[in-house]
């Protein structure tokens, strides 16, 4: 059954908040130690999972995995997600002198394999990991203002582009045979415009969708912010569905996105889910799920990954808020 075919069978709105922070807090831990111990992870991805019930569960976010892998420093945290390093960043050519990284070897790609691996034993709901979008990565290993002087200057990036996504296929095809999908998280193709990103992008997501799905697994993209201007492009990248920011208007921008494509989104996971309480948090989910009611391809989420410090008891209310909420005309 295709992901499209499982949403629209379900009983009930699908719902799959992008969060897993939160729950290293549930058991005591701390970041550092649940993005180098897989059994830690787990475990805080297991205590959310018994919270929440949630119909798919994913992986921690992680968009360092890929730059570490190709020896760039990561600042690791205790109470927030890792960033990358201040660091003199040497040219590209250096870096495909390196070669492909081994997912299953090479720095903490085997750490979430096996995470991927846990979360798909014998469970009825789905499991899903994330992998850094090639234009992001290129713009980790390059600089991102390096990066958009290329794109200005009009270069098209076909040589770095094509390595920057050969590094992410060998990862996402080991993730792809562990979980049920994987979500491509491209935050910097944000800056480009809609003609850029068809000339930079689509053609590299395209080809990591099939990559993804010929591994066996369901493809996902999600471009953080506004990306009302680069909407049409996402759509026709080859993904089965797109998880869009809470920036974006979902119910105005709906129709501009094909009926058999699957919208994940889009409750603001910083304004309503970390900084509300659980009564802003059931009326944002009644208002979207009122604007949404008739989009059969919608599951309910979160418009991006649900910081370490949210309230529990706000995800738990947008939980229950979706299991029991019906559309008027269902009342009578």
């Amino acid at each position: 059954m295709n992901l499209l075919d499982r949403v629209m069978s379900k009983d009930g709105r699908m719902t799959a908040p992008l969060a897993g922070y939160p729950g290293i807090r549930l058991i005591g831990r701390s970041v550092r130690e649940a993005l180098h111990d897989p059994l830690v992870q787990l475990a805080a991805l297991r205590a959310l999972e018994n919270r929440l019930k949630p119909d798919i569960v994913f992986t921690l976010l992680d968009l360092s995995v890929e730059a570490e892998s190709m020896g760039l420093e990561v600042d690791f945290f205790d109470k927030m997600p890792p960033s990358l390093s201040e660091q003199r960043l040497p040219k590209l050519e250096r870096f495909y002198e390196l070669g492909l990284p081994d997912p299953e070897k090479t720095a903490r790609m085997p750490h979430f394999l096996d995470v991927a691996e846990s979360l798909s034993d014998g469970e009825e709901r789905m499991s899903g990991a994330y992998v850094t979008g090639p234009f992001t990565l290129l713009a980790q290993l390059m600089g991102m203002q390096e990066l958009l002087d290329s794109v200005k200057l009009g270069d098209t990036l076909t040589e770095p582009l094509g390595f920057t996504t050969s590094i992410i296929a060998e990862y996402a095809a080991a993730l792809a045979a562990r979980v049920d999908m994987v979500v491509v998280v491209d935050p910097a193709a944000e800056a480009l415009k809609a003609q850029e990103y068809g000339l930079l992008c689509r053609p590299y997501l395209g080809g990591l969708a099939g990559i993804i799905r010929s591994s066996g697994a369901i493809s996902l993209l999600h471009v953080c912010g506004d990306v009302a201007h680069l909407l049409e492009e996402l759509t026709l990248t080859g993904v089965e569905g797109i998880c869009l920011d809470s920036k974006v208007n979902l119910p105005r921008e709906l129709d501009r996105v094909p009926a058999n494509m699957v919208i994940f989104g889009n409750i603001d996971p910083k304004r309503i889910i970390q900084r509300g309480t659980p009564d802003d948090v059931r009326w944002e989910v009644r208002r979207l799920l009122r604007h949404m009611h008739k989009a059969r391809n919608f599951v309910l989420s979160t418009g991006c990954d649900v910081p370490l410090d949210a309230p529990i008891r706000n995800l738990e209310a947008m939980m229950e808020e979706a299991r029991n909420w019906r559309p008027r005309s269902s009342m009578f």
